[in-house]
């Protein structure tokens, strides 16, 4: 997703930012650069640290370096005012101006990386003599050509080495007086710079070494001004570079679908997913997640391949992702603690090289963690399952003690039955596991420790009924009442989550309902002030009407009785009707929606109306019997 190969490099390395500050601040300008809307191109003219390195040693920039520049600096300009009156123009801003730079290497260079004529009065007087000597060269040997057109085996003039040459047959070759510099393949051909034209070549080769002494001179005054900006050039490099990062970090976050982090003090993923696994498989099982500060350990259990790892996993990586400045792999909702260290124990680090067994490979890791910061994310797979039963349980609690007396955030994975007891005894720790139904359905169920159904995989994978039987036999009963104990407030628990879903979406939908019910009345309420406003003018206007006929014409009988109509009825009383007071569960009319509901709820004079599973709190005075109007 970046465009320029060092960003890219650089995105390879990408390291956590040290604080929140720096943290959120890449990912506020992240967010600002998304609201671009459109692809930007971008480039650099060469590597950042080009000029500070070849200036100082370099006697003047190549024409082709400079032409590169000119064009770069172009670019830079036509970037800065396309941006000028957009909400992003303070990330385009900050890029110099070099409008007087461009002016002079035009001046100098045409498009085809050649030095104008006219870059200087010596250099034109030069070229102009230069063409003259030329042109007299090629007038000589083309009169020769003509004069004695058979001593010649062709007869166009021939350029060898940079000097002006005659193919002269090989049996004439003294009919021609000059210099031989070569002979064709098949030596046949001479080839003779004839004598006649020696001083004026010669007073070529002295104008064309005054040329190149008069373009270094000129590439010499362009690199000085080069030169004089290389701080800006190499600023604008970086940012350049800095703007392609940024756009990259904004098109995976629109890749992904990922949302901004928000760094507070307990974890709590919405429907995360680790984004490699998301290229993978578009249908994966979203990761919910909520730890509160008083449960700090969480450890997971779960049946083998029921993503147990992709767990420590996916919270490892959201973790990264928002302190290295980028979008978050999550819902809205998500909040993740900005710890000081990350720490990760997952996988083999067996090594013969270093002697390390893969016990003692995973000691050092957590030893590593226990060294560590207290605000640290500790994820450990497999908790010392690399030793027995026995020591590995003593030891996986005491590690899990010194944690939580440190206050570290640990998730930790693990088959050990005696642990999940542990942890079930302790305030300050919480169990976890992957449900598993006929098989893994990889969804994360908090407060309820899984079994590992191994016996069940197995029996899935084709290991035959016998030996599963067989295995039965050898099984601790009081640990299986015990994982069938977990497998029921597994399911219990998924029931009442399903209900609470249900109810949810329930409340969602009155909401919804209700939200639209008070945009209508807010809508009529809108158009009844909008028509009586039009039917006060209206009247005020009949009234100062009315009083200058008044006055014009006095208190005739007409008059009066014009007046008393216009009274009667524009300003009539309006009705007041009587409190209707009806029992619950009986069927009224709201006087002014004129509609039927029910009454549901009784409060003093005011009744609760139904009316299409939407709800009414109305006045007495407002509402009429059914019964009495049939």
């Amino acid at each position: 997703m970046c465009q320029i190969e060092t960003t890219k490099q650089r995105a390879r390395c990408f390291l956590p930012y040290k604080t929140q500050a720096a943290a959120e601040f890449e990912i506020n300008r992240v967010n600002d650069l998304q609201k671009l809307g459109e692809f930007v191109h971008l480039n650099i003219p060469f590597e950042p640290g080009f000029l500070k390195k070849e200036l100082p040693v370099l006697l003047c920039l190549s024409e082709e370096l400079l032409i590169r520049l000119k064009d770069w600096f172009i670019f830079v300009r036509n970037l800065k005012n396309r941006f000028n009156k957009t909400p992003v123009k303070n990330f385009f801003s900050k890029l110099n101006n070099y409008d007087n730079i461009i002016e002079e290497i035009s001046a100098n260079i045409d498009d085809n990386k050649q030095i104008r004529d006219k870059a200087s009065d010596e250099l034109y007087n030069i070229r102009v003599h230069k063409r003259k000597i030329k042109n007299k060269i090629r007038e000589t040997l083309n009169n020769l050509l003509m004069n004695r057109s058979n001593l010649f085996t062709d007869t166009n003039i021939v350029e060898r080495d940079g000097r002006y040459v005659l193919p002269v047959k090989r049996n004439f070759k003294k009919d021609v007086h000059g210099v031989v510099h070569s002979y064709s393949n098949s030596g046949e051909t001479v080839f003779i710079e004839p004598i006649g034209i020696t001083d004026d070549y010669a007073q070529f080769v002295e104008l064309n070494e005054r040329e190149k002494q008069e373009i270094e001179k000129i590439l010499k005054k362009l690199t000085n001004i080069i030169r004089s900006r290389m701080h800006d050039i190499e600023q604008d490099i970086e940012t350049i570079i800095d703007i392609d990062l940024l756009l990259a970090k904004a098109r995976f976050a629109e890749d992904l679908n990922a949302t901004i982090p928000i760094f507070l003090d307990h974890l709590n993923i919405v429907n995360g997913f680790h984004p490699i696994l998301k290229r993978v498989n578009e249908n994966v099982v979203k990761l919910n997640l909520k730890m509160n500060s008083k449960k700090r350990i969480l450890l997971i259990s779960g049946p083998n391949a029921g993503g147990k790892t992709v767990v420590l996993k996916t919270v490892g990586v959201i973790e990264l992702m928002a302190k290295c400045g980028l979008f978050i792999p999550a819902e809205e909702g998500t909040t993740i603690p900005f710890y000081d260290g990350v720490y990760s124990d997952i996988g083999d680090e067996q090594s013969i090289e270093s002697r390390l067994s893969t016990f003692a490979a995973h000691i050092n890791q957590i030893k590593e963690a226990l060294n560590g910061s207290e605000n640290s994310l500790v994820l450990l797979d497999e908790l010392m399952s690399q030793t027995s039963v026995e020591e590995g349980s003593a030891l996986a609690a005491a590690i899990m003690e010194e944690f939580a007396r440190k206050k570290s955030t640990v998730l930790a994975t693990t088959h050990n039955e005696d642990l999940k007891i542990f942890v079930s005894r302790r305030s300050d720790m919480i169990n976890g596991g992957m449900e598993f139904t006929d098989r893994p359905t990889y969804r994360f169920i908090l407060g309820v420790p899984q079994p590992s159904n191994a016996l069940k995989l197995a029996s899935n994978l084709g290991v035959s009924k016998s030996v599963i039987e067989n295995a039965l036999k050898y099984l601790d009963k009081d640990k299986m009442s015990l994982n069938k104990l977990f497998e029921d407030l597994s399911k219990e628990l998924k029931a009442v989550q399903e209900e609470r879903q249900k109810l949810s979406v329930l409340i969602q939908d009155y909401e919804s309902r209700f939200k639209e019910l008070n945009a209508k009345k807010k809508k009529e309420l809108e158009g009844l002030k909008t028509k009586y406003k039009k039917e006060l003018i209206q009247a005020k206007r009949s009234i100062e009407k009315l009083i200058k006929d008044l006055q014009k014409q006095g208190p005739k009988p007409e008059a009066v009785h014009e007046i008393r109509q216009f009274f009667n009825k524009k300003l009539h009383v309006d009705e007041v009707y009587e409190p209707y007071y009806p029992q619950i569960g009986e069927i009224v009319r709201i006087r002014d929606l004129k509609r039927v509901g029910q009454v549901i709820e009784e409060q003093g004079d005011k009744f609760k109306v139904s009316l299409e599973n939407i709800y009414y709190w109305v006045d007495s005075r407002d509402i009429e019997s059914i019964k009495a109007n049939n």
